[in-house]
């Protein structure tokens, strides 16, 4: 019996340790990435681009397989490879998410939360810190549960080094992923773009853009005061202008005789004017038998309104984009010319390792046509990264599946 109380207490006191230890490793390493932080500044990804990065991941992995072929007696390797310091790791890491949703990630705040690096925690040393604290602790389970190999063990294999591929070049790939702006007139064709820091960059392709196709939701009707401010929502919603609609305005009963495009109004006619710079409508109203000619303001003209009474005027909002999209032809340095392609919005364009999207637009008093605003986004490891996202997809679906089957058998 002595023996076993004896036995019993050892092993508390060894889980025990095991807690304070994953407490403690976490707190270290934010400290470290701290004292790192404010003497040296951010972590300096930039360093780490290709091959540096492959390079840098090729180590850790080979560091991992020495430290279990060649050390796992060790307590420290032990504890490495054990669920405390997975959990550990994982709380580290999840510190670090949870510091992004709530701190605004602010690259220009120079104060406090810029010299800690928690504006900025993607970028900060403690965060390079926890991904090299979970590298190390998964890999090491990984490699651990792979021995004795059989089906279950190589699944589960496959479903957590998945995840290290995944954290390991989603991460250090960072450094070679390049991201530009490329603003584009209709009829042009553009071969450059600029990045986040305003700096002139040519990637490998050119677009030209041969159409901007946008369509608009109906204008819709606005009660504004005196100063022009939109009145609260209680006292009139904003409603779409459709013909020969009648809509209640303050116990006044008001018919849209007409929604005209592409027009202008001026004291007493409606023009019909094509080829404007930004897209115009005329609505025409009847308002106790009396006919009103009310316009959206534009950057070559004001709005136009309609007096409802000494308080209220009727006015009407510039109509919201329901789609966007461009026409364009796409040239590549690797021998691709003149291909058509429709990029939209949620729709991008993947080729080769871009991906171009279709994130604005506007006009310009230069140009009369629309400018089509693209994001252009180098990721040349996307494609691995994807792959260790199947890999997880994968061995999670087995180990599930293979559970159920086990569960039933026992029952």
């Amino acid at each position: 019996m002595a023996n076993n109380s004896k036995s019993k207490y050892i092993f508390a006191l060894m889980n025990y340790s095991k807690w304070k230890i994953g407490f403690l490793i976490p707190v270290s390493l934010i400290a470290i990435g701290l004292l790192l932080q404010i003497t040296i500044g951010n972590f300096p990804l930039h360093f780490f681009d290709f091959p540096t990065n492959l390079i840098v991941i090729s180590e850790v992995f080979i560091v991992v397989l020495l430290m279990y072929f060649f050390l796992r007696k060790y307590l420290a390797i032990k504890f490495l490879s054990s669920g405390y310091a997975a959990l550990s790791a994982l709380v580290l890491l999840t510190f670090c998410v949870v510091g992004m949703v709530l701190i605004p990630q602010n690259h220009n705040d120079n104060g406090i939360l810029s010299m800690l690096g928690l504006n900025d925690i993607i970028n900060s040393w403690f965060y390079a810190l926890s991904i090299l604290f979970l590298l190390i602790s998964l890999g090491l389970i990984t490699v651990k549960r792979l021995f004795p190999f059989n089906i279950r063990n190589f699944f589960f294999f496959l479903n957590h080094f998945g995840l290290w591929i995944v954290l390991a070049f989603g991460n250090l790939g960072q450094a070679d992923k390049t991201n530009i702006q490329i603003t584009i007139p209709e009829g042009e064709l553009i071969w450059y773009g600029y990045d986040k820091n305003n700096e002139y960059f040519e990637p490998d392709f050119a677009i030209e853009l041969t159409e901007f196709i946008i369509d608009f939701y109906p204008p819709k009707l606005a009660l504004t005061n005196n100063k022009g401010e939109i009145v609260n929502p209680k006292i009139f919603q904003p409603t779409d202008l459709v013909k020969n609609e009648r809509i209640s305005v303050l116990d006044t009963e008001i018919v849209v005789v007409d929604i005209l495009e592409n027009a202008i109004t001026t004291k007493d006619t409606v023009l019909r004017v094509m080829g404007l710079p930004e897209k115009t409508y005329v609505a025409i109203l009847e308002i106790n038998g009396e006919e009103f000619f009310i316009q959206n303001g534009t950057s070559f003209q004001p709005p136009v309104f309609a007096n409802l009474n000494n308080q209220y005027n009727l006015t009407m909002l510039n109509p919201e984009p329901k789609y966007f999209g461009s026409d364009i032809r796409l040239y590549t340095k690797s021998g691709i010319s003149n291909q058509k392609h429709l990029i939209e919005v949620n729709k991008p364009l993947k080729i080769e390792s871009w991906t171009i999207y279709q994130t604005s637009y506007f006009k310009s008093p230069e140009y009369k046509s629309y400018i089509s605003v693209f994001t252009a986004v180098y990721d040349p490891w996307l494609k691995i990264v994807y792959t260790g996202f199947i890999m997880m997809f994968v061995g999670a679906i087995y180990l599930t599946f293979s559970r159920n089957i086990k569960s039933k058998k026992q029952k």
